[in-house]
């Protein structure tokens, strides 16, 4: 109970007025217990002189039978004992104030000359309605002490409610602020001090939510930028192993023909014809490090294009006339719908490159007797050759680099595996949307220039 006390504001708010009240409340029923009696019997006491002054006044000169009704309402108004002596006559109401009462307030004697004659009168005045009144307040004492109870309790319930609701509201917020939760707001109805501490919640709370907010797209922002970076920095190092594995058989292959003609090994002796072979080889590689080096280019934080106005209809025709000759050479039906001047505002060189590579993808890898369609119309350009499809495997990994989609992976019949990685940077480089897929009849590649 003390713990639960110690934890709850209201309960210590409420606990602490009840017994204030109630002592307070005591405090002046004791005061009010103690002092009134007295004053009461001293106001008696001055107002009894006063009375008995003019009673004594009034009787002079008058007849017994009037002093007799004098002194009859004189003891009934003001409880007292009186008693007039002389002549051989006593009237006495009250009881006999010559005897001595602990409760008398005062006792009074005089000598009166009466009409009848002369008399002795004796007046005391009771103080026992005093001692009543005190009597009467310990009697009331343990309903006063109910009364009490209940008043405090309840006063203290109210107040206690009343000053610790706004608080109490505001713990709990101060709760779900902790938990980073801004969707509360304070009720700022009140023009006190709470009512402004409300106000300086509520803002404090709209500051942190655009702060928290910032914070976490920042954070989205950097882990995008830490995991780009991851996916570079592992793009960088399957691409270094990658030349170093293409390089790797061709260096082999070199080295092993120039060491047989060094040494005249068997067939090696023909000098003439392995050294053309061997240039054959050298071509290759050189071939290979051109595509290294300008996908390597590409994939650079520093490299920009040159920007010009670029005619892609003339691009495109131009890209057609120099596999056209290929497709003929392989037997294969080349079809062309380009339409009339288009402008686009890019790299001429590396747009040529890049279409001059997907319509080469095309034409090498379609078989004997087969067809390409190239159609550029409302600035798109469709590349579909027939005769050979990607498996759904393959499509997920086509424009990594090296990456062959024959099974042998051989640079004889799949060519470097650099062609689509050299296209999708040069595509991106310019914001352009692309996409590879199997058609009814064949593989299309798409780009949008819109």
């Amino acid at each position: 109970m003390i713990q639960k006390i110690k934890s709850s504001l209201f309960l210590k708010i409420f606990l602490l007025l009840a017994v204030l009240l109630f002592s307070v409340s005591f405090l002046l029923y004791g005061i009010v217990m103690a002092v009134m009696p007295g004053s009461y019997q001293a106001l008696a006491a001055s107002d009894y002189n006063e009375q008995v002054r003019k009673l004594v006044t009034g009787l002079e000169g008058s007849s017994l039978e009037e002093a007799n009704d004098r002194l009859y309402h004189f003891c009934f108004e003001y409880n007292a004992a009186v008693k007039l002596e002389g002549n051989g006559d006593i009237i006495s109401y009250g009881g006999e104030p010559e005897q001595k009462d602990t409760n008398a307030v005062q006792t009074a004697t005089a000598v009166l000359e009466l009409s009848d004659g002369t008399y002795q009168l004796y007046v005391s005045s009771s103080g026992k309605l005093a001692n009543q009144i005190t009597e009467t307040f310990w009697r009331l004492l343990p309903v006063i002490t109910v009364i009490v109870l209940i008043i405090s309790f309840g006063a203290a319930f109210f107040v206690s409610r009343f000053l610790t609701k706004p608080i109490i509201e505001i713990s709990g917020i101060s709760k779900r602020l902790t938990a980073l939760d801004m969707t509360w707001r304070c009720d700022t109805s009140r023009t006190d001090e709470i009512g402004i501490l409300s106000a300086n919640l509520n803002t404090m709370a709209g500051r942190l939510d655009k702060a928290l907010n910032e914070l976490t797209e920042a954070n989205k922002e950097l882990q995008a930028d830490i995991e780009r970076e991851r996916r570079q920095e592992k793009l960088r190092v399957d691409f270094f192993r990658s030349v170093s594995h293409e390089l790797k058989t061709p260096v082999t292959v070199l080295k092993g023909e120039l060491e047989g003609m060094i040494y005249q090994v068997g067939e090696y002796k023909d000098r003439d014809r392995h050294l053309r072979q061997s240039m054959r080889t050298v071509n290759e590689m050189e071939l290979l490090l051109q595509e290294i080096l300008s996908a390597s280019r590409m994939a650079g934080t520093d490299f920009n294009l040159a920007v010009s106005d670029v005619d892609l209809s003339r691009l495109i025709r131009e890209c057609c006339r120099k596999w056209q000759g290929a497709a003929e050479d392989r037997e294969q039906r080349f079809t062309t719908e380009i339409e009339d001047f288009c402008r686009y505002q890019g790299d001429f060189v590396f747009l040529q490159k890049a279409v001059s590579n997907v319509i080469g993808n095309a034409v090498l890898h379609s078989p004997k007797c087969g067809a390409i369609t190239v159609t550029f119309k409302d600035r798109e350009l469709r590349v579909e050759n027939t005769g050979t499809f990607i498996a759904d495997e393959d499509l997920d990994h086509i424009y990594e680099p090296f990456y062959r989609i024959d099974a042998s992976r051989n640079s004889k019949t799949g060519g470097s595996g650099l062609g689509l990685y050299i296209v999708k940077n040069i595509l991106e480089r310019h914001g352009l949307r692309y996409q590879i897929s199997n058609t009814d009849n064949g593989v299309c590649f798409t780009i949008d220039f819109s």
